[in-house]
């Protein structure tokens, strides 16, 4: 392959390092703006190329040393090889690099990326798929990039530290057992995946293990959780028959004490079940809530409030006190399940959720004085633009873990007479090159 001398200028989505040979647009994983790196052309097509570094000539000032021992193995992060502050800056370039190719805006109100103050052991979700090799030893961990490779990880930095005494004691338990471990390739075995959801505010986890064909006994999930019996609160099996890449089925049976766990966010408590959506960083999440709480405060009492894509009901329920009446809108049926408990044990009652596609439900809905949105990365769709068109909501509060999508919605938002108040980036994701924003749109003459 050709190798080359090139100096990186900027950094690019799906976290790239990006330079010029030439005319020639150039990608090159785990590189730094400011590098002069030695790189292997690994694939090229017409206007851009792929490249793999063969050396650092001259690192960048931004540079510094992975603190994970498998980092350039693993797939689960893309940035440990810039320091903290400097990941904060380029997520926000990031963010204005879409908002201005995308969406035609220069004159941009955003602000500073919010960082956490120790960006170690925030993931409050860890899920592993498994293999058994030939040696009858199993191996779990995460995907090398863009492979199905499986890197046997015994310690992730990232995931809550309370977390490791089950891990460790899971690995040996399914290692004594004789559980067959899922082959994709083969379609053949019974254990796809073990995940553990948790709460650094609580101290409880919940153990899940996704499985082909129903299989697990009481007895399996006893021993699980004596890898740490006074946090873990359930073992659930969760199955999942399709031959596909998702993680989760539709099914969950309890095999042992609850299939949910407590989280707390600004005083109210939340069910998260098994498969519940919930955002894996808590400290973060509690950020971004708590600026919501602000602008609620700012906008005062109003009668209707709608929360699109609402998941377990977090933004819906922190909205009662603000409202008459609050309607959340969410397509995951256990998720809705989870909405309703916390409903009822936050007792806002005021509150109330439809199960369904925000594409199909909100038409139906009377307009809203506050509309949140928190869409999946694909953005919103046609129908909850035209449900916004049609009931002009003089406040649009949308919650995005995607700049290009936010970036193409909000031309189209700004199109139909809306303005950006501000945008507000949240690092949900340190050492990736993931960024979540929270961004104010204000009816032109709505207010």
């Amino acid at each position: 392959m050709k190798s080359l001398k090139l100096r990186i200028k900027k950094m690019v989505q799906k976290g790239f390092g990006m330079g010029y040979s030439g005319k020639l647009v150039i990608f090159v994983p785990y590189s730094v703006p400011g590098d002069l790196v030695k790189i292997n052309i690994k694939e090229q097509k017409k206007d851009y190329a792929f490249g793999e570094i063969e050396d650092v000539i001259e690192p960048s000032p931004l540079r510094t040393d992975p603190f994970c021992p498998y980092f350039y193995d693993c797939g689960g992060c893309q940035w440990q090889m810039i320091d903290y502050k400097s990941q904060l800056n380029l997520k926000k370039d990031l963010i204005y690099d879409a908002m201005n190719h995308i969406a035609g805006i220069n004159n941009l109100p955003l602000q500073d990326t919010q960082g956490m103050e120790t960006p170690l052991h925030y993931r409050n979700k860890v899920q592993l798929p498994l293999k058994r090799l030939k040696n009858r030893k199993i191996i779990m961990g995460f995907y090398r990039y863009n492979t199905h490779h499986i890197v046997d990880i015994e310690k992730c930095p990232l995931h809550l530290e309370q977390f490791q005494n089950v891990l460790s004691h899971a690995r040996t338990v399914l290692q004594e057992e004789r559980v067959t471990i899922y082959d994709e390739v083969k379609d053949w075995g019974k254990l796809r995946n073990l995940t553990l959801r948790g709460s650094s505010q609580t101290d409880e986890i919940l153990i899940v293990l996704v499985t082909r064909r129903k299989m697990l006994s009481r007895t399996l999930a006893e021993k699980l959780r004596a890898g740490d019996p006074e946090r873990v609160v359930g073992v659930v099996e969760n199955l999942n028959e399709e031959k596909t890449n998702r993680i989760f089925g539709t099914k969950n049976f309890t095999l042992w004490g609850r299939p949910y766990y407590y989280e707390k966010i600004l005083g109210l408590k939340f069910i998260i079940g098994a498969t519940s959506f919930f955002q894996v960083n808590t400290p973060m999440i509690s950020k971004m809530a708590q600026q919501f709480i602000n602008e609620l405060k700012d906008i005062n009492y109003v009668d209707h409030i709608v929360d699109a894509y609402s998941g377990v009901g977090l933004f819906s329920l922190l909205s009662s006190s603000f409202a008459r009446r609050v309607t959340g809108v969410e397509i995951s049926a256990p998720a809705v399940k989870d909405a309703f408990k916390n409903v009822e044990i936050n007792e806002q009652m005021n509150v109330i959720f439809r199960e369904g596609d925000a594409e199909e439900i909100l038409p139906e809905l009377e307009k809203p004085d506050i509309l949140i949105l928190d869409p999946p990365r694909k953005g919103i769709g046609p129908n909850v633009i035209k449900f916004i068109n049609n009931t002009k909501p003089p406040y649009i509060f949308y919650i995005s873990c995607n700049p290009p999508t936010l970036a193409r919605d909000t031309k189209i938002l700004i199109e139909n007479g809306y303005d950006i108040e501000y945008i507000k980036p949240y690092d949900f994701f340190p050492h990736t090159f993931h960024v979540e924003t929270f961004t104010k749109f204000v009816l032109k003459g709505g207010k």
